[in-house]
Parts: structure tokens; C-alpha cells; sequence
């Protein structure tokens, strides 16, 4: 499952590649009443379904990425709030919520099942819809059914339009890397404390690991780490259904069926390149792509400046 992408199979590389959300910042959540918190569980086919809502206005669901991240990653967006009624939540088998069924059902229709259970029991009515890496897959996933529930949609740090945008993904993530990040790598998977899954050597494997995702690799030195008690950030083995969607998938064909507006954020150092995420935007009518500079792939954190004004605009025009 972990390993360095010069020294695993493809499968495992992929994997890795996939799992490039599930760390998190420490949340800088405002103590206002307009960000009160509350937490629960629903039971949705078979697992607990952890989520935590905050703020008042139209309910907003932020999706995060992965699979295998949390909610956590995306609470950069609490700075919305203040207008919006913003409904996180870990997806099944993942951080907080269970997902120990069949993994057979662990599909992107059941994914997407989710979602919309979410809405019917916790804002039924209109959304605005925000994801982020796989979560911006799983929101496209989403309004390609329920359009008519979307208010807004927002896209940021897209998976490609095309299954195929995987071997060059990987690729610019392997350039990104240093020699000497690689090295350190090594050295922490030779670790009796890595292979044993001690929290901090796996800490820091990821801190490492992500370095290549980010315009400013320091900028991974701060990330903090969310992970099981067994050190993994997902429950193992429960991804199949997704994993066998990812190795095959084209959504061209299927963008059509996108009709609500639809804002697309993409950052300039981002290992997806444009030309694997513009076609997104030329096939979602109406659709509009802005890119962020000096971001990599967590641009809402890496460039909030820039992101949160022109999320809050859009989300106000619509």
C-alpha cells in the first residue's frame, strides 16, 4: 500500500498517486456564532457516515479528496461561514466514518448515493456543491444526476477528464521530487518503525511524500497528518470498486448532463496539467475555468487569497 513510486508496481504508484488528500492543515476555524459547529453520524447503506456542518445560508457540501482523505483537508473553506451553511463529511471508509461492507459496493453509484442521502436528510432542498481533487470527480459524478439540486458547483484541483491523464500525473509528480526527498523515502520505508506503522514514522513518510504536490514543497514541512489508530488514512482494502473506475474512465461524453453553474479553479504548478482539465470546462455549458497562480494541488490552501474571493463571488451570483 505505501512505497516510493521508483520501487512499487504500478498499481501501488497509482494508489499512492490517489491518495494525495488525506493530509490536513490544523483548521483556522473562527470562534464567531456564524461557525457554530455540530457533529453527528447517519447510517446510510451500512455504514456510519460521519459529518460536521457549520455556519448559517444555503447549505454548501464540501466533498473532499483522495479517496482516503477527510473532511479536515477542506476546512480552509470555513472562512465561507459567514454566508453559507457549509456540510462536511469523511467519505465511507474513511477518517471517521465506517465502511466495513463489501467492498464490491464500494463504487462510485454508492459514493454518489451518499451524497445525496446526505442532502435529503440534512438539507433537503437546493445545494451549492464544492469539491476538491476526487471530490471534484464525485461532485461531476453528482450533478451529472442531480444538476437540478445544484445551485452552484465548484471544481477545484480536478482529477483528468480521461482515465489516461494517470501516467502523466504520476510522471510530473516523480519530476517534482527532489533527490533528496526520494532518498529520505527510502530511508523511512526501511524503517522498522514504518513497517510496523508507528504514527510518526508514517507521518513522516506522507509529510515527505506530498512535498512534490505542492508549488512550494516547504509548504508540506506544515501539513498535519490525520491517520487510523492502525496508521493507515482509510480502512485498507475497501477501495476496489473505485480503484477498478479509476484504471477506466472517460466522463466527456457525460459532462453534457452538467447543467447547473459551474465555476472550475485549477492551480498553475497543479500535477494534473490543463490540458487534462480544461475540456472539463469546454464540455460543461457555460461553465467558467480560472487559473490560480503559485498554487499546486491544495490551492484552497496554498492560495486562499485568491480562492476564497472568487468562490464567495460566484456562489453569490448564483
Amino acid at each position: 500500500m505505501f512505497g516510493n513510486s521508483t520501487s512499487t508496481p504500478r498499481s501501488s504508484r497509482l494508489f499512492m498517486g490517489m491518495l494525495l488528500g488525506f493530509c490536513m492543515l490544523f483548521p483556522c476555524c473562527s470562534s464567531r456564532k456564524s461557525a457554530e459547529i455540530q457533529e453527528g453520524r447517519l447510517e446510510i447503506d451500512g455504514a456510519e457516515i460521519y459529518y460536521k456542518t457549520m455556519g448559517r445560508g444555503t447549505p454548501t457540501f464540501i466533498l473532499h479528496g483522495g479517496p482516503g482523505d477527510t473532511h479536515d483537508t477542506m476546512l480552509q473553506l470555513s472562512k465561507i461561514a459567514d454566508r453559507y451553511r457549509l456540510i462536511f463529511y469523511d467519505q465511507r471508509a474513511a477518517g471517521r466514518s465506517t465502511g466495513d461492507s463489501d467492498t464490491a459496493s464500494h463504487t462510485v453509484a454508492q459514493f454518489v448515493n451518499d451524497l445525496e442521502q446526505l442532502r435529503v436528510q440534512l438539507a433537503p432542498g437546493k445545494i451549492n456543491l464544492i469539491g476538491g481533487s476526487w471530490g471534484a470527480m464525485l461532485a461531476m459524478q453528482y450533478a451529472m444526476q442531480y444538476s437540478d439540486h445544484i445551485n452552484a458547483l465548484v471544481l477545484m484541483s480536478s482529477m483528468g477528464i480521461r482515465s489516461e491523464y494517470f501516467k502523466y500525473y504520476q510522471k510530473n509528480i516523480e519530476n517534482n521530487r527532489t533527490p533528496e526527498d526520494s532518498l529520505a523515502l527510502v530511508k523511512i520505508m526501511r524503517s522498522d518503525d514504518f513497517k510496523n506503522h508507528v504514527p510518526q514514522a508514517m507521518e513522516n513518510f506522507w509529510r515527505t511524500y506530498f512535498r512534490a504536490y505542492c508549488c512550494n514543497p516547504g509548504f508540506a514541512d506544515s501539513l498535519h497528518l490525520w491517520m487510523r489508530d492502525d496508521g493507515y488514512p482509510i480502512v485498507p482494502g475497501k477501495y476496489a470498486g473505485l480503484w477498478a473506475f479509476f484504471q477506466d474512465y472517460d466522463i466527456q461524453d457525460d459532462l453534457k448532463h452538467i447543467t447547473c453553474p459551474t465555476l472550475i479553479l485549477h492551480g498553475d504548478h497543479d500535477p494534473t496539467t490543463t490540458e487534462w482539465v480544461r475540456p472539463i470546462h469546454e464540455h460543461i455549458t457555460g461553465s467558467q475555468f480560472v487559473m490560480i497562480s503559485n498554487a499546486g494541488h491544495w490551492l484552497w490552501v496554498e492560495a486562499p487569497d485568491q480562492v476564497i474571493p472568487l468562490i464567495r463571488s460566484f456562489l453569490k451570483n448564483h
